[in-house]
């Protein structure tokens, strides 16, 4: 699968205005690609398109062009994230070639949810989620932890006779991830790769950190976390949990550059960042097997360090940590490979791009 490209062709990216996740992140690295190294004329898509000043301060620096209009021609493509606003204004252009990026299906089911129904019905739907919750944590997590985007999940796909990610006038889906491709192939939609990278100073990090300076840290990212990892931290206090929020590049790069562990018992939307970042700066990755972590061509670590949300896997983990903490270099050695499918990322990405534009 390929766009059609001519020498007079523009890109636009449709991106939500002046925020700094993931996803936009994903969005502002590929515009900046195809400008720079690709040398395609590229414009960002900001909506809401009322603001003055739209570009995040952390994207200004990468001087990429935006347009306040999306010129509907053939010639042109259309970068489309699965943020369910943006497939909804997609929808109104009929001539652009179209491509719809799949950064996480859990997200696109989540705002489809949250834009598609009054309040009072996703009130009744989540009934049955709460009554399972409830009971999960007064039985300690005896049973495997069942978050909200996975129930949605649950009951998307198997609505009978709907097919909840067939968007029309789309000319290719694009899988951010494994993960995103087998959910989209179960609903027998066809996509193609396009991935990311990271940003290159952590390689650059990586490679001066000395395992000398390391300390018995555990980073977390407390926006993707759990009820599960939650009460997994209250039930060792003896242990410090540093949650990684409002770090800018530099401080983020000193912290994990001295923490051991990074956890991530969150949902795993795609290839999340953090825990590849923590990687390269020579961190032990222990998760979940949640969406993406639950393959193995998404998180390629060993399976000793992946781990079931259940109230038995309590001790497991502690026992884990306790190890990495005491026997760091060695349990450090078990990452090397990762570490090596994280630094031919970019290259791939690259080649990706290619085949695509």
């Amino acid at each position: 699968m390929k766009f059609k490209l001519y020498k007079n062709s523009e890109i636009f990216v449709i991106c939500p205005a002046n925020i700094d996740t993931g996803g936009p992140m994903c969005l502002h690295q590929l515009a900046y690609k195809l400008k720079k190294k690709f040398k395609k004329k590229v414009h960002m898509y900001y909506f809401p398109t009322n603001l003055k000043n739209p570009i995040h301060k952390n994207y200004r620096s990468l001087k990429i062009p935006f347009k306040k209009k999306i010129l509907d021609f053939k010639k042109n493509i259309l970068i489309i994230p699965e943020y369910y606003p943006a497939v909804e204004i997609s929808k109104k252009y009929k001539n652009i070639q179209k491509g719809l990026w799949w950064l996480s299906v859990d997200f696109y089911l989540y705002h489809r949810f949250i834009y598609k129904n009054h309040s009072i019905m996703r009130s009744l739907i989540k009934i049955p989620h709460k009554i399972i919750k409830i009971i999960n944590q007064l039985l300690f997590f005896q049973f495997k932890n069942l978050s909200l985007f996975k129930y949605l999940k649950l009951i998307y796909l198997n609505i009978p006779f709907y097919n909840v990610f067939k968007i029309s006038n789309i000319n290719i889906n694009l899988a951010h991830s494994y993960y995103q491709y087998i959910t989209l192939k179960s609903k027998n939609i066809n996509s193609t790769y396009l991935s990311d990278s990271i940003n290159s100073e952590y390689v650059k990090a990586g490679k001066k950190i000395s395992l000398k300076n390391k300390k018995n840290i555990i980073c977390f990212n407390p926006r993707k976390s759990s009820a599960f990892f939650d009460r997994f931290v209250k039930l060792n206090p003896d242990i410090k949990f540093i949650p990684v929020i409002g770090y800018n590049l530099k401080q983020l790069i000193k912290l994990l550059s001295k923490s051991k562990i990074y956890m991530d018992f969150g949902f795993h939307p795609g290839q999340d960042r953090l825990p590849r970042e923590a990687a390269l700066l020579k961190n032990c990755i222990i998760t979940n097997r949640e969406g993406s972590a639950a393959f193995y061509k998404d998180v390629p670590i060993a399976e000793e360090f992946k781990f079931l949300e259940k109230r038995e896997n309590h001790v497991k983990i502690r026992e884990k940590i306790d190890l990495i903490f005491q026997y760091f270099p060695k349990e450090l050695e078990k990452f090397k490979s990762y570490r090596k499918f994280l630094l031919l990322q970019e290259k791939k990405y690259d080649k990706q791009i290619s085949k695509l534009f």
